[in-house]
């Protein structure tokens, strides 16, 4: 029997105009908001608590990390891992104390560039023994994730790597001896040394710094005509021309130069200023320059040991 009406359809409201002009800005300032987040998060410029520090603060424990690190620069990351307490401590009271929160305990450049230092280094070692031994190079992260995808707190900011190393070391002291020093968990790269950097001495270890890394040959090699130059020299090439006195700001040559060794009685057949001096003229304008591409492979002790079983 045929029903004497016809249901009318449902209609469903569409959505009001508010609630639309609302989506509409929600898509444009949520990606915005993530955006300015993750700058702000990148450069270190988020807050951090810090902690109460009834304790001095000095680099003893550090110290006694860096027994770990052999004369040739390679890392036993091994024996680290196995007694990292002294380096989560000192990570630590990174927390508290820093030339931020507590200029007074550093009062002089010198303190502040050794405690900045001294802090990037701490930092590259735990974040490399948090992921060895499965980690081969701090560039298996996907786009440099390692030195900016982890942040700790210093001092009332969260910094990582890289902003500790762009925004604070580079921009606040602008030494380009930090470059040839500087560690950043690669073979290629400058070498860890066994000892931390100390205020009274941190000038003379940026020179030994730079003296070793120039010295290397895998940094600096001449041949013949043409001088093979980490890529350093390149990527950073006005930091150094600035650092040197005028009539000298042609040719990062002039910055080599100034930290080759006269002669090579500690280390056979390495290049001398003489050497560089004979193949380039007097103006170190005669030479071909070649940047060469940094070994990223880690710096680790234990790769080149014989391990049991091993014919």
């Amino acid at each position: 029997m045929a029903l004497g009406y016809t249901a009318a359809a449902v209609e469903t409201p569409a959505p009001s105009r508010r609630r639309r002009l609302l989506l509409v800005v929600a898509a444009f300032i949520l990606p915005a908001v993530l955006a300015v987040g993750g700058v702000l998060y990148a450069h270190g410029l988020l807050p951090a608590l810090v902690p109460s520090g009834d304790f001095p603060f000095h680099y003893n424990g550090y110290a006694r990390v860096l027994r770990h690190v052999k004369p040739d620069g390679d890392v036993d990351f091994s024996a680290i891992g196995r007694e990292r307490k002294e380096l989560d401590t000192f990570i630590r009271s990174l927390a508290t104390f820093s030339p931020r929160s507590r200029p007074d305990l550093f009062p002089k450049p010198e303190d502040a560039l050794a405690y900045w230092l001294n802090a990037y280094h701490a930092l590259v070692l735990q974040a490399l023994v948090d992921e060895y031994p499965y980690l081969e190079s701090v560039n298996d992260p996907w786009l440099g994730r390692f030195f900016w995808g982890r942040s700790w707190p210093v001092g009332g900011q969260r910094l990582t790597l890289w902003a500790l190393e762009h925004r604070i070391l580079q921009r606040e002291f602008a030494d380009p001896r930090i470059h040839l020093a500087l560690f950043h968990g690669t073979r290629g790269g400058p070498l860890l040394d066994g000892a931390p950097f100390e205020p009274a001495f941190v000038d003379a270890q940026l020179n030994d710094a730079a003296r070793r890394f120039i010295g290397d040959r895998r940094h600096v090699r001449l041949e013949k005509d043409t001088v093979h130059l980490a890529r350093v020299f390149d990527t950073y090439r006005d930091d150094f021309l600035s650092a040197l006195p005028e009539g000298r700001r042609d040719s990062v040559l002039q910055f080599v130069w100034a930290f080759l060794p006269d002669t090579c009685t500690e280390r056979y057949g390495c290049d001398t200023r003489s050497d560089l001096d004979r193949a380039c003229g007097p103006k170190l304008d005669r030479c071909k320059l070649v940047f060469e591409p940094e070994d990223p492979s880690l710096p680790d002790a234990a790769a080149r040991d014989v391990r049991p079983g091993t014919p």
